[in-house]
């Protein structure tokens, strides 16, 4: 505790002397208003230019821009209409395998073969092993 006690009181009683920076030359500063170099206002046929520009590119760009979100906007539709396409393809592609499984299931195959070329399972006695 005395140790902070003595670091604060050396902050305190600093000898160090503070510097003040030499005021800068008048006449610089004179000359430097002269040429008004950092003039805000500036010559009225540039910002007439500057003005014309504006008022050429503000609407263009202005137009680009809605022309993107246009061509955005019907970009997610096609994308959107494409999914559900994609999607009815997967609801009808899953239907039919399933369809597909029941046909080669082996009683719809014993049904089939009896119903269109009169085949029937045999019975014992009509198997003869040699």
């Amino acid at each position: 505790m005395a140790i902070i006690q003595e670091e604060r009181e050396m902050n305190v009683h600093n000898p160090a002397q503070t510097f003040f920076r030499p005021p800068v030359n008048t006449r610089f500063r004179q000359q430097f208003r002269k040429q008004k170099a950092l003039s805000w206002s500036g010559n009225r046929l540039l910002w007439l230019s500057v003005g014309k520009i504006l008022l050429v590119l503000c609407p263009m760009v202005l137009v680009v821009n809605l022309w993107l979100a246009s061509s955005f906007r019907n970009l997610e539709v096609s994308v959107q209409a494409v999914e559900n396409a994609r999607h009815e393809l997967m609801d009808k592609q899953i239907k039919l395998r399933a369809q597909r499984a029941q046909l080669f299931s082996p009683e719809q195959v014993r049904l089939i073969a009896a119903e269109k070329f009169a085949l029937h399972v045999p019975e014992k006695e009509q198997v003869k092993l040699f």
